[in-house]
């Protein structure tokens, strides 16, 4: 708790600084006090004692007034009744002295100790706290005696109030310096915990807090400069954000795919248009229209990039549309580092499907036309030249020419919805409807033709994903799904079977239709939704096709922004994927 608290980390400096300076200013002044006191006693004591050793021998005092005198000096000092102590009796005394004090003795000057006497009498034992002294008493050169003297150290009491004054002070200041301590880091770290709460919120996103800044020191300073950051990045970030969304706005309404991909081939970005043209690819390699990876092709682009380091631009064919593809290398900041690539993905199908289609609308309308003219026109000769007397031959003749024309009007209009579709110009009634439903309406349609052909019809839908919710034209969607099952039961033989398959997840629906028929060779997969293209290179119209169903079909998917892919292999049958949005409300 402390090691993380700015407060008490200050105030434990402050007091522990406090404590040791007060602690080492008490020992100081007590050791300055105590010698000063011990010396002053000291050198009075020995200016007294030499006055006594001079009472003692003068002869001009007798013993008595001698004696006298010294003891009151003695009273004076509040020491113990002097002893004069004659050589035969010092000898005993002197043994207990050290070798430098009795070179102090010879020397004329007085011994001062301080502690417990060493004379052997008793009653002059003193503690610790007094003065011993012997002081040489000479006569004309000769050390006739010693002069004993005991006196009790006076300012050994004023040294003890002293000290305990010394500490009382030290305590109080310490006491005083806790408050204070605590007032100053207090103060202090107001402002730092401030700045760790701004902190936190600007690191949280939250760039509205504000240090209260009521000081111009460093620490005001830091916090103006803390405000100051909040202000610029707070306003930096906003930038960045009206930028991102209007890059994000720009990239979304483009017509145009854009794609960037890592190191990995992992899409990092990819607008609407780009995962609409790339899911059936997904669908088709993986299973799974809504992949995180870039395609084969993709990935095989961006090695080719990352390797050379340049611009790529190329063509992809995929499911009949052909995309024009623009990719380039993604550099790091210092500019040399690749850590993508970004990619521009062009449809350029109705382009390129305009340019086909000026060279073969002519030739593919005058060969569908050619035929059934040709017919009308022979069988209408040999009515007027009364061909046969037969009215059964002459109506099923007539028959015929009705049969032509009833194609030629199912073409006309074929030509006129496929134009309407491509021109933006066909209307559809758009509401919400379950595709579930819809299915199901379109398998009781062809449950006659499933037992007339002897080929099998199955209906799987996914229960669980219930309600299948799309926003579109029922009557469109069913006109798809209807030619889908129509084909499907035209190239299956008998024996064969076709199934229904309604699956979907948060995003989208898929509705396969698949058949066990004749199947559809890999090279024509591309050109299966183009007008007028039949598989049967012969042309031939013994299944009533007019090469115009799978381009509507394909037209009204786009129409209702979905996706329609084919599989197919020859000889097992052929798998239609219609891949609608979702409709959530």
């Amino acid at each position: 708790m402390i090691r993380n608290s700015v407060v008490a980390k200050i105030w434990l400096t402050i007091i522990s600084l406090f404590i040791v300076v007060l602690l080492l200013l008490s020992i100081f002044l007590e050791q300055l006090f105590d010698n000063y006191f011990l010396k002053s006693e000291e050198d009075r004591l020995d200016e007294r004692m030499a006055h006594m050793a001079e009472v003692l021998t003068n002869p001009g005092y007798s013993q008595t007034e001698a004696t006298l005198i010294i003891n009151e000096l003695a009273v004076e000092e509040n020491a113990e009744k002097p002893m004069q102590i004659d050589p035969p009796s010092s000898e005993t005394l002197i043994a207990h002295l050290k070798p430098e004090d009795l070179k102090i003795l010879v020397s004329g000057q007085a011994v001062i100790q301080r502690g417990k006497s060493p004379y052997w009498e008793p009653k002059l034992d003193k503690t610790e706290d007094s003065f011993w002294v012997l002081q040489p008493l000479i006569v004309r050169g000769e050390v006739v005696g010693l002069l004993f003297v005991v006196q009790p150290i006076h300012a050994a009491q004023a040294v003890g109030k002293l000290r305990e004054l010394l500490f009382f002070s030290a305590g109080l200041g310490v006491v005083l310096a806790t408050g204070l301590a605590f007032v100053v880091s207090k103060n202090l770290s107001n402002p730092l915990l401030q700045m760790n709460k701004v902190a936190k919120q600007m690191m949280e996103g939250d760039f509205h807090g504000k240090v209260q800044v009521v000081t111009q020191d460093e620490v005001g300073m830091l916090g103006q400069s803390l405000n100051t950051l909040a202000y610029k990045l707070e306003e930096n970030i906003d930038n960045l954000e009206r930028e991102k969304e209007q890059l994000a706005s720009i990239i979304t309404s483009m017509s145009d795919g854009v794609i960037s991909a890592d190191l990995n081939g992992a899409i990092t970005l990819a607008n609407p248009q780009a995962r609409r043209m790339i899911r059936g690819q997904w669908l088709v390699e993986t299973g799974d229209p809504s992949g995180k990876t870039l395609p084969r092709d993709l990935y095989d682009f961006e090695q080719s990039v990352m390797k050379n380091r340049q611009i790529l631009l190329d063509e992809l064919h995929w499911q009949g549309r052909v995309l024009l593809i623009t990719m380039a290398p993604l550099y790091e900041k210092d500019g040399d580092t690749l850590r993508g690539v970004v990619a521009v993905l062009r449809d350029v199908t109705e382009e390129r499907t305009l340019d086909k289609m000026r060279k073969d609308f002519i030739a593919n309308v005058s060969h569908e036309l050619r035929t059934p003219l040709a017919m009308m026109q022979g069988y209408s000769e040999a009515l007027l030249d009364e061909f046969g007397d037969d009215p059964e031959q002459r109506q099923e003749l007539t028959q015929i020419i009705l049969d032509e024309t009833h194609r030629m009007r199912r073409l006309v209009n074929d030509l006129l919805d496929l134009a309407q579709l491509e021109s933006g110009q066909f209307q559809m009634s758009e509401e919400e409807l379950d595709m579930a439903n819809l299915i199901r309406r379109v398998g009781r349609k062809f449950a006659t033709v499933s037992n007339e052909r002897g080929v099998g019809l199955d209906l799987h839908i996914d229960e669980s994903k219930l309600p299948m919710l799309v926003y579109g034209d029922p009557d469109r969607l069913e006109q798809v799904f209807t030619n889908l099952v129509d084909n499907a039961f035209r190239h299956t033989p008998s024996g064969g079977r076709l199934t229904l398959d309604v699956t979907a997840d948060d995003t989208l629906i898929r509705i396969a239709v698949k058949d066990t028929g004749e199947g559809i060779p890999q090279e024509d997969l591309p050109f299966v939704f183009e007008r007028f293209y039949k598989v049967d290179k012969a042309r031939t119209r013994s299944k009533g096709g007019t090469g115009l169903g799978l381009a509507i079909t394909h037209n009204i998917v786009k129409s209702h922004h979905g996706d329609i892919v084919v599989e197919s292999e020859v000889g097992k049958g052929t798998t239609f994927n219609v891949l609608l949005p979702r409709y959530n409300g």
